[in-house]
């Protein structure tokens, strides 16, 4: 199935599709590789009747029209749908990767998050032609699900318990969704397998009947349950709904990983060798990661055009955890407290003149009493209270789950804070590390035990006043006991928010400066993800997975040296990330974004000389033309990318060519997730100047 993003199929034409659905086999009594993991499958089980595998589907994303029966007695697994009279429009199952390690599965994921994210569609579910559920017959069934969130979407039913199985107009097992019980034969002799079901799980439920005797129950390769007087009619056998209970709206909105059924009742041997068999995958209690998003106007425009939840996303994939989200408030929402996270125009505290003159505690995060002392001391402002109000107390908007799910504290926020001077710069420092440090307060949580993610100062007003802030970030990213890092070392190679632009020559026209376009700004999202995955991981937030490979990307390459060839060409040595090789394309071949503060400092800066030219010498060096000649000597120069205020554009930024490498074997962002994650990094912008050298090396 080809697709134009993720969940969308790629149409030729209005509604034509152009291909329409896939159905999916695992294959006849093997599976695909999964990893570590080599065995046992059901298949070495005699009398295997009926398998079917989703946890190794071979196209992620696409359209499944049915799950093909692995046992091969041809008894395939499809959607369910209690609604289908007169204009209905049936969500599809989707084959999802990555739901449980490096294993997938099937569901209907609908585009538009009801609460949370993922919200999976209220009415599909899957079916059987026929299965056997009667006291009187011997069999073995086996269940591997995951839940992302609680159900979500419905008009009433939110509340009421979820279905696993249901046969002859019965639910054999539902799981409570408010509570935390799991229940064999709910509407008769009810058994509590478990109470102590999460909110996000992944369970694989075994029973077996034995006529005459009743049946067994296994909980992730617990017995739970045993001798348990079956309840269905004498030769109950037909259709079999799984994850729904076939009433309006009456979908589990579970991930479907893997069934397996025998008509016989296992022996304790062969019941050994199924509870093995679930050794693919990771069971028990499931972690959402999420970002909690805090700024002004272009943390709005960061969660509006996608980059926040794709970042979410991200994350979740990289550390296998079962859903991604955001936590995010406009202001103007909630009164009485106000309650938001975000506002337009308001820096960190009220320091920033003269907008935010001193002593005016109106309007900030902070307030800064005008009195001299350190930003260490200082109380929060209206809209540190209004997070506050957000996060904690009886007012609070997330619930004590939502909380605990924050991996990270993102912050795309540098705009009225890069108007300061440069004077400003400790000032500014200390006001970073203290709002941080209130923010970790709400959350209960250490700086070590919450990362703080920020994006390298966008291109604003003042030139004096972005450095100021590339600076104060790069000293707080290097203190590692303040646990930040930068999400998006780049974000010059930007253009501004509604701007005509150029793909051609990546040249754009009019727009509004001081907002980053919605297009890179959905793009800092993806390559932040990478950063915060890093980040998360360190701090404890891994789910089924623990540790990255070498070969994902991080930051994008970086400048080590500047060689002063002659007065009018400089030589950068670039180190790389993940890339072996640097790319210059469009306006980055005509030196887009480079200058030489020939003299000075950025505290009284000298003449900012730009280049004419970018030429490629080899995989790590690139030849700048510089427009006029240095007249300082080289120890009184510094190379900036960008410098202060500077615009390098969309597609105008030197990158490396992480795009035509090879993801590690199993981590295929873009193969997963789509193809917005395989791009060329782009080359970090400078924090403090590079000095020049007179040496080549």
């Amino acid at each position: 199935m080809l697709f134009a993003r993720s969940n969308r199929p790629l149409f030729t034409a209005a509604g034509r599709p152009l291909l329409s659905t896939l159905g999916v086999s695992s294959g006849g009594g093997t599976a695909p590789s999964t990893g570590s993991f080599s065995g046992p499958y059901p298949s070495t089980i005699t009398g295997l009747s009926g398998w079917w595998d989703a946890g190794a589907l071979l196209s992620p994303g696409a359209v499944v029209t049915s799950l093909t029966d692995a046992s091969g007695h041809g008894a395939a697994m499809t959607a369910y749908h209690y609604y289908t009279g007169t204009g209905a429009t049936a969500a599809a199952l989707i084959a999802t990767p990555r739901l449980n390690g490096l294993l997938g599965g099937v569901g209907a994921p609908i585009p538009q998050a009801s609460t949370y994210a993922p919200t999976l569609d209220p009415d599909t579910g899957l079916q059987l032609a026929s299965l056997a559920f009667g006291p009187d017959m011997a069999w073995t069934r086996m269940l591997v699900w995951s839940r992302p969130n609680r159900r979500q979407g419905t008009y009433y039913v939110n509340a009421n318990d979820i279905s696993l199985i249901r046969s002859n107009g019965i639910s054999l097992v539902t799981v409570s969704s408010t509570g935390a019980t799991l229940t064999l034969f709910p509407t008769a002799a009810a058994v509590v397998l478990s109470s102590t079901i999460t909110r996000r799980h992944t369970h694989c439920l075994i029973l077996r009947n034995t006529p005459g005797t009743g049946v067994d129950a296994w909980l992730d390769g617990t017995q739970v349950a045993t001798a348990v007087t079956n309840p269905m009619p004498t030769g109950a056998t037909g259709p079999c709904v799984l994850l729904h209970e076939m009433d309006l709206q009456g979908a589990a909105q579970c991930w479907f990983h893997e069934m397996a059924s025998w008509e016989r009742a296992l022996s304790s041997t062969d019941m050994t060798t199924l509870i093995a068999c679930g050794g693919r995958w990771t069971f028990g209690a499931r972690k959402g990661a999420s970002l909690l998003i805090m700024g002004q106007s272009n943390a709005s425009y960061f969660q509006v055009s996608g980059g926040a939840q794709a970042m979410a996303d991200g994350l979740a994939w990289y550390l296998g955890a079962i859903a991604g989200n955001i936590l995010f408030q406009p202001s103007g929402t909630y009164a009485s407290p106000a309650r938001y996270t975000q506002i337009n125009g308001h820096p960190i505290s009220n320091s920033t003149a003269p907008l935010f003159p001193p002593g005016a505690g109106a309007g900030t995060f902070l307030t800064n009493p005008g009195d001299g002392s350190d930003p260490s001391t200082w109380a929060l402002g209206p809209d540190g209270l209004a997070v506050e109000a957000y996060l904690t107390g009886s007012a609070a908007i997330p619930t004590a789950e939502d909380l605990a799910d924050i991996a990270a504290i993102v912050w795309p926020w540098t705009e009225q804070d890069s108007t300061a001077p440069y004077s400003q710069k400790a000032l500014y420092t200390g006001t970073v590390r203290r709002l941080a440090a209130l923010t970790r307060t709400m959350l209960s949580r250490t700086a070590p035990e919450l990362p703080l993610l920020l994006w390298n100062a966008i291109p604003y007003e003042t030139d004096a006043g972005v450095q100021m802030v590339r600076e104060s970030l790069a000293d707080i990213v290097a203190d590692s006991t303040q646990n930040a890092a930068l999400f998006a070392a780049q974000t010059a190679d930007s253009i501004p928010l509604s701007a005509t632009y150029n793909a051609t020559d990546g040249t754009w026209t009019g727009g509004d400066p001081q907002h980053r376009d919605e297009t890179d700004e959905a793009r800092f999202g993806h390559c932040g993800a990478h950063v915060a995955a890093r980040m998360a991981l360190a701090a404890g937030f891994g789910d089924t997975l623990s540790a990255i490979p070498s070969g994902m990307p991080l930051v994008g390459p970086s400048i080590a040296h500047a060689f002063r060839q002659s007065s009018t060409q400089i030589v950068i040595t670039i180190v790389h990330d993940q890339g072996t090789d640097i790319a210059v394309p469009l306006q980055a071949a005509n030196g887009a974004g480079w200058g030489v503060m020939d003299g000075g400092s950025v505290a009284a800066p000298g003449t900012i000389i730009t280049a004419l030219s970018a030429t490629r010498i080899d995989a790590t060096h690139l030849l700048l033309t510089l427009a006029v000649a240095i007249s300082n000597i080289s120890a009184d120069c510094q190379v900036f990318y960008p410098y202060g205020s500077t615009q390098i554009g969309r597609g105008d930024a030197v990158t490396d060519n992480f795009a035509d490498i090879g993801w590690p074997t199993g981590w295929n962002m873009a193969g997963d997730l789509g193809s917005a994650w395989t791009v060329n990094m782009p080359l970090q912008a400078t924090r403090y100047g590079i000095p020049l050298s007179d040496s080549a090396t």
